[in-house]
């Protein structure tokens, strides 16, 4: 497996990855549980910017895009903002961390990728005792301190969309990267 990067073309914080954290701890939050029949051993990922990517995210438009063109990041790019961005951003409908690519981008190109990693790392790691957690991790798995005002949320609808929605993108990336 390659070294994780929580770097993400789009700004999306990977190491708040619930499938990362859960392939590097093996802690399950409430966004893992809706991947609940899919092999665990496939819940692992390095980070978009790595080439050992989750097979759902190995089919993202934005990463697919941002490769191409050879970019770090999507601000980067003279047609930001895009439709693929546009696209991710709609996803913050379901999936909430997907709303902060613009502000993150944004922080990225203001202070530099190092001191937006520095931020959020330290956003997503508890205050108690430091450990890092995902987006929808509701205590953390060291010291158990509810996290329930840090992280994001998942209804019960939610929820049962990302149980449909996931897995159809895990079977069409499985099926693409089969025939490629």
């Amino acid at each position: 497996m390659d070294i994780f990067n929580p770097d993400s073309y789009c700004g999306i914080y990977c190491g708040a990855c619930s499938i990362a954290v859960y392939g590097q701890t093996g802690s399950a939050d409430s966004f893992v549980t809706c991947l609940g029949n899919l092999p665990k051993e496939e819940l692992v990922c390095s980070g978009c910017k790595s080439d050992t990517v989750y097979a759902g995210c190995s089919i993202c438009i934005v990463r697919s895009c941002a490769r191409g063109r050879n970019l770090e990041h999507c601000i980067e790019c003279a047609d930001y903002p895009c439709k693929n961005i546009r696209i991710c951003q709609r996803g913050g409908k379901i999936l909430p961390h997907t709303r902060e690519t613009a502000s993150s981008l944004e922080a990225i190109k203001r202070d530099s990728v190092d001191c937006w990693l520095d931020a959020q790392k330290k956003r997503w790691s508890c205050p108690n005792c430091g450990t890092p957690f995902s987006w929808y991790a509701s205590t953390c798995s060291k010291c158990g301190r509810s996290l329930a005002l840090r992280a994001y949320k998942l209804s019960c609808f939610k929820r049962f969309l990302c149980r449909f929605t996931l897995t159809a993108a895990y079977r069409k990336a499985k099926a693409k990267n089969k025939s490629a």
